[in-house]
């Protein structure tokens, strides 16, 4: 017999065979291929994640630097100390309070590309640069401004009560 209906013998592929699991394992194969996908795509997503977090800053972790405060409250004087960490280049440090702001190099009488290095030392009074004593209330912040990036706080001193 020639010629009969070529689809005879054909088994459909999602529909079950006699013996097989009803449904076919069409739908296991594509859950296993989702599962997987899912899997690699949460792995991925963590490794970069906590490789994020935990990196170090291979870049530049900015400036660092501590400063002693020394108040005189009987001359309304504030002695400033670089006392370590980085150096500075003078014009790039200055003390700011809420009415004034003032770079270390002119409180320092010094040029404006001298360094400031642990051990260096300037006072803000109304005798020098800053032109108005301190007081014990006052707030004073050091802060690190380069001509070219973003201003970083490096301290504080917050008066004396």
């Amino acid at each position: 017999m020639t010629g009969g209906d070529p689809r005879r013998g054909r088994t459909d592929r999602g529909g079950s065979e006699p013996g097989g699991p009803p449904g076919g394992d069409r739908g296991v194969s594509e859950f296993t291929g989702v599962a997987i996908l899912v899997g690699i795509t949460l792995l991925v997503t963590g490794s970069v994640g906590l490789y994020v977090l935990v990196d170090s800053g291979s870049g530049n972790p900015g400036p660092n630097a501590n400063f002693t405060f020394q108040y005189l409250d009987s001359a309304s004087v504030l002695v400033v100390t670089h006392d370590r960490g980085d150096n500075f280049t003078a014009s790039n440090l200055t003390l700011r309070s809420s009415e004034r702001s003032v770079p270390w190099h002119e409180l320092a009488n010094a040029p404006e590309n001298s360094s400031v290095t642990p051990g260096s030392t300037v006072q803000l009074s109304r005798r020098n640069a800053y032109g108005e004593p301190v007081g014990s209330g006052d707030r004073i912040a050091v802060v690190h401004a380069p001509p070219a990036g973003n201003e970083t706080v490096l301290d504080r001193w917050n008066g004396t009560g």
